[in-house]
């Protein structure tokens, strides 16, 4: 195995215990990631609690879905993961979780919206897939990639959503912003009417918060709290 690939790993297992710490994930939700321009990817086991999963855990599969290295039962909603892999060469890290407050407002009817500067990474809205079951086929799946385009973000109608970025790091961000902006529409929403960004207030947000040097100081803040609070292995 090579030193990147171990990095890889080692770097998803920490990213997955963490998003176990925040709420994000906890007996279901997946995270994955690929060295940029690979044929495969590295998921944990569907059958291993997200708060134990160690580096020595993760299973390599390729794009479509067949098992390369490593034990364990792959989740059934691998597609999701191998989908947006096939079709984005951009994203290395593709992330299943099911956000309570990113849920409701599609519950309801409603748009989920960019209410907060955060959330101005994902654009006005973020997109919705319309099919409440699980993504189990290739061909669903690539209905669901469709549907998320060139974005960060796309929801599942009643299930939950998935999150595609470039790197690990930027996509456990990613993850927390969209929950973020959730919450705050939603308690918004108790008090009155939400009034989203403007396109041009989205585009200089996201010029401004989502940058390399943003990104690892939130990586480096929960890296730090997971440490002390003995989430990981080490």
């Amino acid at each position: 195995m090579s030193d990147e690939a171990a990095g890889l790993r080692e770097t998803l297992a920490r990213a997955c215990r963490m998003l176990e710490m925040v709420g994000l994930v906890n007996y279901s939700g997946h995270i994955t990631g690929r060295l940029p321009g690979g044929t495969s990817c590295y998921i944990h086991p569907t059958n291993l609690a997200r708060s134990e999963v160690t580096p020595a855990d993760m299973i390599e599969v390729d794009l479509q879905g067949k098992t390369v290295s490593g034990d364990g039962k792959t989740p059934d909603e691998l597609p999701i993961h191998t989908s947006v892999y096939r079709h984005r060469e951009d994203v290395n890290c593709v992330i299943h979780i099911h956000p309570h407050y990113a849920i409701i407002p599609g519950v309801v009817g409603k748009d989920l919206v960019t209410v907060c500067h955060h959330a101005s990474i994902f654009g006005a809205k973020v997109p919705v897939y319309p099919n409440p079951e699980k993504i189990i086929t290739d061909a669903e799946a690539d209905q669901m990639t469709n549907m998320l385009g060139a974005g960060r973000a796309v929801l599942m109608k009643g299930h939950g959503a998935v999150i595609a970025e470039e790197y690990v790091e930027a996509a456990f961000l990613a993850a927390l912003h969209l929950e973020e902006n959730a919450r705050l529409l939603v308690d918004a929403s108790a008090i009155g009417e939400p009034t989203p960004l403007s396109d041009e207030e989205i585009e200089r947000a996201a010029a401004a918060t989502f940058r390399p040097t943003s990104i690892m100081k939130s990586w480096s803040y929960f890296m730090e709290k997971a440490k002390k609070d003995g989430v990981f292995w080490d």
